[in-house]
């Protein structure tokens, strides 16, 4: 069978499964199965595939017609020009999410500190962690989760990206390991992605998420906002450094209810807004 008959076959197994991108994903398959790049597929469409090859294409297609996220069938994703191992131990790594390192980054290159203390609570497979340590380079930074799970592949890594001296992996609660390590005013930003999709919003996801993503990850009660309360609630103010930050991102339409939880315990804070134009991510400052 010829690439471009067998991206047609793929392309319409994934519409009838009703996937987002059918074409899209199917491409990107093929170029995992040939192990080449999507832009060289459009050049050789009338190349045959071998037996092995279209064995290989057609169980990656069935299953992400079955709604296994694309993410976890490559065992990748690009995130602010790393690429990750991920798997079904830890969500996958979002856009917005790229967005929050970036200004979380320039509020750190604003501070004009050489050597920087981070954590990244609820760290998951370390992409904030470690897209901060890549762009810091005399920067540590400590990656918290609940999850050993996660804390494996977030090391799996941190070994691959070589950043392993510099990023340093905690098992616990929240900030419950910094509280019991670190002594006061220890950090300039504290990062935090935790859960925070609603109950009613879980039932509205994707299959994709709502079936193969950890739920530990990404629900967050009712309201959505059970784990960012608690993190609030922690002593956090305490683990600041002078001029230091709690970074946060929420969900849509969370804004108010997040700034009010903060400014109760009186934080100075700000609102920034993703690329969409959703208010997507909170700072809060001593």
């Amino acid at each position: 069978m010829k690439l471009g008959e067998a991206l047609s076959w793929a392309v319409q197994k994934l519409l009838d499964a009703k996937v987002p991108e059918p074409q899209t994903d199917a491409e990107w398959l093929l170029a995992h199965v040939l192990r080449t790049n999507r832009t060289n597929l459009k050049l050789n469409w009338d190349e045959e595939l071998s037996k092995g090859q279209w064995r290989d294409y057609e169980q990656l297609v069935l299953k992400r017609a079955k709604r296994v996220p694309l993410a976890y069938i490559l065992g990748e994703q690009p995130f602010c020009g790393l690429t990750l191992k991920v798997d079904k131990r830890v969500m996958i790594p979002r856009p917005e999410t790229e967005q929050l390192v970036e200004l979380v980054a320039k509020r750190l290159k604003d501070l004009g500190r050489e050597n920087i203390m981070i954590a990244d609570i609820g760290t998951g497979s370390g992409a904030i962690a470690l897209a901060l340590a890549s762009k810091f380079k005399r920067a540590t930074v400590i990656g918290v989760d609940i999850s050993a799970e996660a804390l494996e592949l977030a090391e799996e890594n941190a070994e691959r990206l070589d950043l392993t001296k510099r990023c340093v992996l905690l098992w616990g609660d929240l900030t419950e390991p910094l509280e019991a390590i670190f002594p006061p005013a220890t950090f300039d930003a504290i990062v935090a992605n935790l859960p925070y999709v609603s109950d009613e919003d879980w039932e509205r996801l994707e299959p994709e998420v709502r079936c193969h993503e950890p739920e530990i990850a990404l629900r967050g009660g009712p309201d959505g906002l059970d784990v960012i309360r608690r993190f609030i609630q922690r002593p956090i103010r305490r683990l600041l450094a002078p001029n230091g930050f709690v970074a946060l991102e929420i969900g849509a339409e969370q804004a108010p209810m997040v700034q009010n939880l903060l400014q109760q315990r009186r934080w100075q804070v700000s609102v920034e807004k993703d690329f969409a134009g959703i208010e997507r991510f909170v700072f809060a400052q001593r």
